[in-house]
């Protein structure tokens, strides 16, 4: 009679199979970049008269319409400016995504609101800037 289980060779064949797979897909995962997290300070749709205004960015909520967020500055949380501007990825208009509150008081403020926070900002597939923290509107 023949034995139907497997013998240890092919139980630690096994595992070594599958700790390869495991360690392939880590290293896999864990090679794509990070999405870069900019904080952001400027204002909705029109700034004041003499502000410089570096970038401007087109932004939008599911079923509103597009808003325009004038940027006056950019940095990175360790508070290094950054270079890669928003409106040069060629894709318009990031949609916002974060908590609905938010994503309320930003899209739903009035022209020449100040704007302050942090975002993640996602560009593989449709553009987003996600909420991270919101200081202004508040």
């Amino acid at each position: 009679m023949k034995n139907r289980f497997p013998g240890p060779r092919n139980a630690i064949a096994a595992v070594l199979v599958l700790l390869t797979v495991a360690t392939t897909a880590s290293a896999f995962f864990s090679g794509l970049p990070e999405p870069p997290v900019y904080m952001i300070q400027g204002y909705l749709d029109r700034a004041p008269e003499g502000t410089a205004v570096i970038d401007r960015v087109e932004i939008a909520a599911t079923d509103k319409p597009a808003r325009s967020l004038l940027v006056t500055v950019y940095r990175s949380p360790g508070d290094v400016l950054l270079d890669r501007y928003l409106s040069r990825e060629m894709m318009s208009p990031y949609l916002v995504r974060g908590k609905g509150e938010d994503v309320a008081r930003l899209i739903g403020a009035p022209a020449g609101t100040e704007i302050k926070g942090t975002f993640v900002v996602y560009t593989d597939g449709p553009p987003s800037l996600f909420i991270a923290q919101l200081e202004l509107p508040s």
